[in-house]
C-alpha cells in the first residue's frame, strides 16, 4: 500500500470516529432531554385519557379512563353512568394500562378548584356519594357551595375532608 493511500485511509478512520462519537454524544443529549422531559410531568399528565387504577387512601382501588385531573381532583369515568372525583392529596398508587396519552391538560383545567366541581355537581342537581377521610360517608344532592365547603343533607361538609365523590355520569 503506497504512503498517500494509508493516509487517506487513516483519515477515513479519523473522520468516521469522529462522526460516531459526534452521533453518541447527540444520542446521549436527547437521551437526557428525555429523561428531563419525563422528570417534569406529574402522574396524572402521564396518565391523562388512559386508563388507571387509582389506590385512594381510605377507599381502596378504583379504575377507569382518567378523564380530568386539575390542581385539587381527578376526574374518573368508572364505567357508563358512574364517575369518580377524586382528591389528588388522597392518592396513594396508580396503575396506567397502556403508556401513551391520549390527551394533554390545559392551563384551565390545571387551575380548576374543588368550588368549581362541587358547582358543576350542585347545578347537575343529581345524589352523590361522598366519601371523607374519617371513613364515612354520606349521600345526598349538595345545594350550595361555599369558600371551603359544600352543604349536603343539612351537613356543611369542608373540601378538605372530602376523599371522593361518587357521582353520575
Amino acid at each position: 500500500m503506497r504512503w498517500d493511500d494509508r493516509f487517506v485511509a487513516l483519515e477515513r478512520g479519523l473522520v468516521q470516529q469522529a462522526e460516531s462519537e459526534r452521533h453518541a454524544a447527540r444520542d446521549l443529549e436527547i437521551s437526557d432531554l428525555v429523561a428531563e422531559r419525563v422528570a417534569q410531568l406529574s402522574w396524572a399528565d402521564r396518565c391523562l385519557g388512559l386508563v388507571v387504577t387509582v389506590r385512594v387512601g381510605s377507599l381502596g382501588p378504583l379504575r377507569g379512563e382518567l378523564a380530568m385531573a386539575t390542581a385539587d381532583w381527578a376526574l374518573i369515568h368508572h364505567d357508563a353512568v358512574t364517575d369518580w372525583v377524586v382528591a389528588l392529596r388522597e392518592v396513594v398508587a396508580v396503575v396506567p394500562e397502556g403508556d401513551t396519552p391520549c390527551a394533554s391538560r390545559s392551563e384551565v383545567q390545571r387551575r380548576m378548584t374543588w368550588r368549581q366541581a362541587w358547582g358543576a355537581l350542585v347545578r347537575d342537581r343529581d345524589e352523590v356519594h361522598v366519601h371523607r377521610r374519617d371513613g364515612s360517608s354520606l349521600r345526598g344532592v349538595p345545594v350550595a357551595t361555599g369558600l371551603d365547603h359544600v352543604e349536603i343533607a343539612g351537613e356543611l361538609v369542608p373540601y378538605e375532608a372530602v376523599v371522593a365523590i361518587r357521582c353520575p355520569r
